[in-house]
C-alpha cells in the first residue's frame, strides 16, 4: 500500500475485489465452456493471471496506478474463479469417481501451500528489493505453468461433449440450487468458507487480543494451522477415496470446528493447547474444500459437473467475502470479539450438524420445480 500511497484499509478493498471477481468468474464458467474449449479456458486463465499481475505491479501516477491495480486484481480474481470449475471437468474425464476426492483435494492443496510459500518469501523480498521485484519471477512461474500444461490439455482442445448449454450465468447457478444435494453442499461451502476466513483473518489478532501473545508468536500458530490445513486436505482426500462417506467426513469437520475454537478461545492458555487448537482448526477450516467440491461434482446431473463446482466455489468465495462484515456485525451485537468468533464457529458447527442430520449420501436426485 505504501508504494501506491494508499492507506492500509485498501488491503480490505483489494481483497473484496478479488473475491467478487472470483465469484463472477465462477458463475460465468458454464457460459464460457459453451463457447470455448476447456484447453482454451485453462490456458487463457493463466495468461489473464499474468496480465493481471503486471497491471497490479505497474508503476504509474497514483490515479492510473490504482485503476491499473484494480483492473489487474479483477483479472486475477476472474481467472481464479474460472480455472477451478473448468479443471473439474478435466479431472472428471481423467479419473474415476472413486479417485475424485483425492485428486480434487490435491488440486485444492495448492492454495494453502502457495500461501505459505508467499508468506515465507514475500516479506524478505519486499524489504530487500521492493515487492515489484517479484513481477518477473511470478511471470516466469506462470510461463512455465503455461508450457507444462499445454501437452496435458492437448486432448481437451476440442472437448465439446457434455458441456452445459449456453444460458445466462445465474441460470446455471439456479439449476444447481434446485437440486437438493448440490444446494445443501453449496450452502455448507459458504458457511465453512466463513470459518476459513475467520481463521486466516482473525487467528493472529485474536490470540493477541485474548491472550496477550506477541504478533510473532501468534503468526507461528497461524503457520501451524496453515500447514495442518494443507495436510488435512490430502488426508481427507485419501480417506474419502478409500472408504467413501464424504458427507460424514464433512459433518465431522463442522462439529470439530467448535472443539478447535474452544481450545483457542478458552482462558489461561497453554502452549500445548494452543498448538492442538491450531492444528485442529487448520484441519477443519481448510480441510473440507477438496472433498466438498469433489462431492458436488459427483452429485451433479450428467454433464453439469462444472456448473455444480462453479456454484460451490461461488458460495465459498461469498463466505470469505462476507466473513469480515459478519464479524464486525456480531461484535457490535454481542459486545465481544470472543463472542463474535464463537458465533462464526457455531455457523460451521450448525452446518456440520445439518449434514449429520440429513444422513443420506447426496446424489443427483430430481431437481425441484
Amino acid at each position: 500500500m505504501r508504494s501506491q500511497q494508499l492507506p492500509e484499509s485498501w488491503i480490505g478493498y483489494y481483497t473484496s475485489l478479488i473475491y467478487a471477481a472470483a465469484i463472477a468468474g465462477s458463475v460465468s464458467t458454464a457460459r464460457l465452456m459453451a463457447s470455448f474449449s476447456v484447453r482454451t479456458i485453462q490456458l487463457g486463465s493463466v495468461v489473464a493471471t499474468g496480465l493481471g499481475y503486471v497491471l497490479f505491479s505497474c508503476i504509474a501516477p497514483q490515479a492510473a496506478n490504482v485503476a491499473a491495480a484494480c483492473l489487474g486484481i479483477a483479472l486475477m480474481g476472474f481467472a481464479y474463479g474460472v480455472i477451478v470449475p473448468s479443471s473439474s471437468l478435466v479431472l472428471a474425464q481423467c479419473y474415476s469417481q472413486a479417485a475424485q476426492p483425492l485428486v480434487v483435494s490435491v488440486r485444492q492443496t495448492g492454495v494453502p501451500v502457495g500461501t505459505a510459500l508467499v508468506a515465507l518469501i514475500a516479506p524478505h523480498v519486499a524489504q530487500t528489493s521492493g515487492w515489484q521485484s517479484m513481477t518477473l519471477p511470478v511471470l516466469a512461474v506462470l510461463g512455465v505453468t503455461f508450457v507444462l500444461a499445454m501437452p496435458g490439455l492437448q486432448a481437451f482442445g476440442t472437448l465439446l461433449a457434455n458441456l452445459p448449454p449456453r444460458q445466462h450465468p445465474l441460470r446455471s447457478v439456479s439449476g444447481t440450487l434446485r437440486q437438493p444435494a448440490t444446494r445443501r453442499l453449496a450452502l455448507v461451502a459458504g458457511l465453512y468458507a466463513t470459518n476459513q476466513a475467520a481463521l486466516t483473518t482473525y487467528l493472529v489478532p485474536g490470540l493477541v487480543w485474548l491472550h496477550g501473545l506477541s504478533v510473532g508468536k501468534s503468526a507461528g500458530y497461524l503457520a501451524i494451522a496453515t500447514i495442518a490445513g494443507a495436510g488435512a486436505r490430502i488426508v481427507f482426500g485419501i480417506t474419502t477415496a478409500r472408504w467413501g462417506r464424504a458427507i460424514q467426513h464433512l459433518a465431522m469437520i463442522g462439529l470439530l470446528t467448535g472443539v478447535a475454537w474452544l481450545l483457542l478461545l478458552w482462558p489461561l492458555p497453554s502452549a500445548f493447547r494452543l498448538t492442538a487448537g491450531s492444528v485442529l482448526l487448520g484441519a477443519t477450516a481448510m480441510g473440507w474444500n477438496g472433498i466438498l467440491l469433489a462431492e458436488m461434482g459427483l452429485a451433479a446431473l450428467a454433464g453439469r459437473t462444472a456448473e455444480a463446482v462453479a456454484t460451490g466455489t461461488a458460495f465459498a468465495y461469498l463466505g470469505v467475502l462476507v466473513a469480515p462484515l459478519a464479524f464486525v456485525g456480531l461484535e457490535h451485537a454481542l459486545g465481544s470479539k470472543t463472542a463474535a468468533l464463537a458465533a462464526l464457529a457455531l455457523l460451521a458447527v450448525f452446518a456440520g450438524a445439518s449434514l449429520l442430520y440429513s444422513g443420506a449420501h447426496p446424489k443427483s436426485g430430481t431437481p425441484e420445480a
